[in-house]
């Protein structure tokens, strides 16, 4: 009888405990949205910002990198007029709707617990807001991309799927380069792995692999290759001139992502590498670890969904060493986006966290797995995990989420970029005015 006393009191003490730390990441999500929208976004778009420009990328100036979406609202604007402004923070609403819809619709279906939807490591700093850009339409293309390519393994002769396929996937490389490490590689790992399995040798595993994906990769190499200059972002710019006229603001000079197809390759990577993990405050070589303990507490909190009952559903059996070897995989292809090609942790740690939930959703009860070696390594990190008291304690899972330092951009703890910084300031702030009211 104690021990039942005992088991329900801990039951109880996580659920509370869980509940806690979902609501006030949820809260703080709320609040910065909101903030973003009212303060920043809805009275101060401005052209010139990260948040607007990127998307204005066009062809006008020739073919470029991340142009494509860029084109087609330019051509809408030949037609019919609009500010362009708040029909970017209306698509940010759909999408960001849409993918919480989607996010919570997968937590439901896997019996994942909802801990870290609201956190840096999932939708926390990009829901309704600007900043996130367009990652979210990226990432339902990657489910899609997923999903299709997951038919297309089925149904080898459908060439409507093929085509399917190559067009979504062409669309997303030309909006916005970044997705073909998060979407492609692993897919590439799985056609190799599906040809070793069929008992074709290494080197017609690799032909076969290059030759379907050959399509993607020739649409990547040009995004790379075409990654602008002075004259294209001039150009570019200057194509938005009369439409920024009709609709005014106080832009005065080109837009930042314009200028960014200026900038030299190799500042950009040096620039991005040090802001990433040592940051521009202060620079400091004790942020690095905290860099490292975020991508560790990726792996761990996404290969572990199912250890926290939160009350909602019954948690359901989780395939770790499956859902390791996708986490693994994405880790090691979005490296360059952790390093040289990004310093946005709010926006990648995300990439990898959530197409690895979409590969393993739909992918889980496949046939094929990965190699041998990788698997081997799941099996024995898992292995350690589930064998240690308290690595596998879910009070262990909600505490790496309440503190785990990750920040929306730059190196943790770089400004105040963390939501445990806010946190922290928010409470010092409530304490010292209860202080002087009770004084």
């Amino acid at each position: 009888m104690k021990r039942i006393r005992q088991t329900n009191r801990w039951t109880n003490c996580e659920l509370l405990f869980s509940w806690f730390v979902f609501l006030l990441f949820f809260l703080a999500t709320c609040l910065n949205s909101l903030s973003a929208i009212v303060r920043r976004e809805f009275l101060n778009m401005n052209y010139a910002s990260w948040e607007i420009s990127e998307w204005l990328i066009n062809y006008e100036g020739g073919f470029v990198r991340r142009g494509i979406m860029g084109q087609m609202l330019w051509a809408l604007e030949q037609w019919f007029p609009f500010d362009v402004r708040v029909a970017l923070m209306g698509v940010c609403i759909i999408a960001s709707a849409l993918m919480l819809w989607g996010i919570l619709r997968l937590f439901r279906k896997e019996g994942w617990a909802l801990l870290i939807i609201p956190t840096g490591f999932c939708l926390g700093y990009t829901l309704f807001s600007l900043w996130g850009r367009r990652d979210y339409i990226s990432l339902m293309l990657t489910f899609s991309i997923f999903l299709i390519f997951k038919q297309v393994i089925s149904h080898p002769r459908s060439w409507t799927r093929w085509a399917a396929f190559y067009a979504l996937s062409a669309f997303q490389l030309l909006m916005h380069e970044a997705a073909f490490f998060y979407t492609f590689p692993i897919l590439m790992l799985y056609s190799y792995c599906q040809g070793r399995d069929s008992r074709l040798s290494a080197s017609k595993s690799i032909l076969r692999c290059l030759a379907q994906f050959s399509p993607i990769l020739i649409v990547m190499a040009a995004a790379c290759l075409f990654k602008g200059g002075e004259d294209v972002a001039q150009s570019i710019w200057d194509s938005w001139l009369p439409i920024i006229g009709n609709y005014q603001d106080d832009t005065s000079k080109m837009g930042f992502a314009m200028v960014a197809l200026t900038w030299d390759v190799k500042a950009t990577f040096v620039g991005h590498f040090t802001s990433a993990f040592i940051g521009d405050v202060s620079p400091a070589a004790w942020r690095v670890p905290l860099a490292l303990l975020n991508l560790l507490a990726v792996y761990y909190l996404t290969t572990r969904l199912n250890t926290v009952n939160m009350g909602i559903y019954k948690p359901k059996p989780m395939n770790h060493v499956l859902m390791s070897n996708v986490v693994l995989v994405q880790l090691i292809a979005l490296v360059p986006m952790f390093t040289v090609l990004s310093c946005d942790w709010g926006r990648t740690l995300p990439y990898c966290a959530i197409s690895s939930m979409f590969f393993y959703h739909l992918f889980k009860d496949e046939p094929v797995r990965f190699m041998p070696s990788l698997t081997a390594a799941s099996s024995k990190i898992q292995t350690f995990i589930s064998d240690n008291r308290v690595l596998r304690s879910p009070y262990t899972y909600i505490l790496l989420v309440m503190l785990a330092p990750v920040p929306t951009y730059k190196a943790p703890l770089d400004h105040i970029n963390t939501f445990q910084q806010k946190f922290f300031y928010l409470f010092t702030d409530l304490f010292h005015q209860l202080a002087s009211f009770i004084s």
